[in-house]
């Protein structure tokens, strides 16, 4: 808009210029037939007049025909040397409008060639927005394909874990079965022994009637009567208690069973979520359980609801049979950090 502007005002200047300078040449030109006229003229003096005067009037008369004849030289003359200033004053004028036009000129060529190189810039930039898109679509279809196999695998894992934990209680309860039968046999054998002896060696039950026990939210993870007293437990990553093996295991809290297997727990160690936090801790793990009583991943359990059983003999890196429970992470990782949080909760539903 300012450029047009200019380019108004300058193409008005050129009007106006040309128009003084015919006025100029006007002027100048009525000048020099004055002047020509009065070189081939006589240039009659004060005392030729006076002379050649017929009379007073006519002596008057021609004076003043001179006075008149000098003004309008003087008059020409004025106008010829203002036509000039106003030349001049508006070629001046020109010539600023065109010094303007020019710095106009170059200013929008700036801007255009800047606007330009802008617009040639954003197009590299929107290139490599869609190179990366398409790098970063490449990569999420590939992790996407990574994590169906691996989730393929998962399945097929726990599948297998699942047909292993079947057959291991199918085992466990053969061989409890076996044992209850044994003793019932040896019992009859003393029964019809008429004394003769002391009977055969008598397997203990193991105690799972009584109720479990609860404190603050907090529920004990075996029965009482088979768990070892609490003078006997010892911290380590998490708490150990004893028990004999198939001891059924109690979820502490209400919540579902996440995970399965834990490294130096045992493949059947369950990884309990908890539906509300247990002074800051949400996951519990039960170390060293066996394949009796488990439930699958996914099951939301109550809390005091039997979920596994400790393992019967040595599961993962233990001695014997026993509990190892504690916090861990979501990945099932034990926090050692909360093994004295453990116990404190584990003393308090004992004696609840």
């Amino acid at each position: 808009a300012q450029l047009q502007k200019v380019h108004s005002q300058l193409i008005a200047a050129q009007i106006r210029l040309r128009q003084l300078e015919a006025y100029e040449a006007h002027a100048e030109q009525v000048l020099a037939n004055q002047l020509v006229a009065s070189y081939e003229s006589d240039n009659p003096d004060v005392v030729t007049v006076v002379l050649n005067s017929t009379g007073f009037a006519d002596l008057l008369e021609r004076l003043s025909f001179m006075q008149r004849v000098r003004k309008q030289d003087i008059n020409i003359v004025n106008q010829v040397r203002a036509a000039r200033r106003a030349v001049a004053a508006e070629a001046t004028r020109l010539g600023k409008l065109q010094v303007r036009e020019q710095t106009l000129v170059a200013q929008v060529l700036s801007e255009r060639n800047g606007l330009a190189r802008t617009q040639a810039s954003l197009w590299r930039q929107r290139a490599t927005v869609a190179q990366f898109r398409a790098i970063k679509a490449g990569q999420r279809a590939s992790a996407q394909a990574e994590v169906n196999r691996l989730q393929g695998q998962l399945s097929q894992l726990q599948a297998a874990l699942a047909a292993a934990a079947a057959r291991a209680a199918a085992a466990a309860r053969a061989a409890q079965a076996a044992r209850v039968a044994q003793t019932a046999a040896q019992s009859s054998s003393s029964s019809s022994g008429g004394g003769g002896g002391g009977g055969g060696g008598f397997t203990p039950a193991i105690a799972t009637g009584s109720a479990p026990s609860s404190s603050g939210g907090f529920t004990f993870p075996l029965p009482k009567s088979a768990a070892s007293p609490p003078g006997t437990w010892s911290p380590d990553q998490g708490v150990d208690i004893s028990a004999p093996g198939d001891t059924p295991e109690y979820a502490v809290c209400s919540g579902t069973i996440v995970l399965h297997g834990i490294g130096g727990f045992g493949p059947w160690a369950p990884v309990l979520h908890c539906d509300g936090s247990l002074d800051g801790y949400s996951y519990v793990y039960y170390g060293h359980a066996g394949p009796a009583d488990q439930l699958a991943i996914g099951t939301h359990v109550g809390a005091g609801q039997v979920m596994s059983s400790i393992g019967p003999g040595i599961v993962g890196i233990s001695t014997g049979p026993h509990l190892e429970i504690g916090f861990a992470d979501a990945s099932g990782s034990p926090i050692g950090a909360g093994a004295g949080t453990m116990m404190s909760l584990l003393q308090a539903a004992y004696n609840g």
